[in-house]
């Protein structure tokens, strides 16, 4: 299986997206969103990544159910690399790799 790697763009992002369901819905749904990510990262995404790549970025675009979420990532035969996660509604069409920070 895949090693996983996670940018520090990604946890930036993921911590600020979480940050604004707290007062919304609480820890509990927003510990358990965040589950939702990582457990689809770990057991299906780095075992099962292969999805068709957008043209515009060259990249993976992936939607994580029962979240707002869509994981943005690239991989290779031994890597996952997971690069930015945004709201489902974002506009990803200037998306460039090189913002990632690791």
């Amino acid at each position: 299986m895949r090693q996983v790697r996670h940018s520090r763009t990604f946890f930036q992002q993921l911590h600020l997206l979480l940050e604004q369901g707290y007062p919304k819905f609480g820890e509990r749904v927003v510990l358990e969103k965040r589950n939702l990510v990582f457990r689809l990262i770990e057991q299906h995404l780095a075992a099962y990544p292969k999805i068709p790549r957008d043209p515009k970025h060259g990249l993976c675009v992936y939607p994580v159910r029962k979240t707002p979420f869509v994981l943005v990532y690239d991989y290779d035969d031994a890597e996952l690399r997971v690069l930015f996660v945004f709201h489902k509604h974002a506009d990803l069409s200037d998306l460039n790799q090189s913002m990632v920070e690791w």
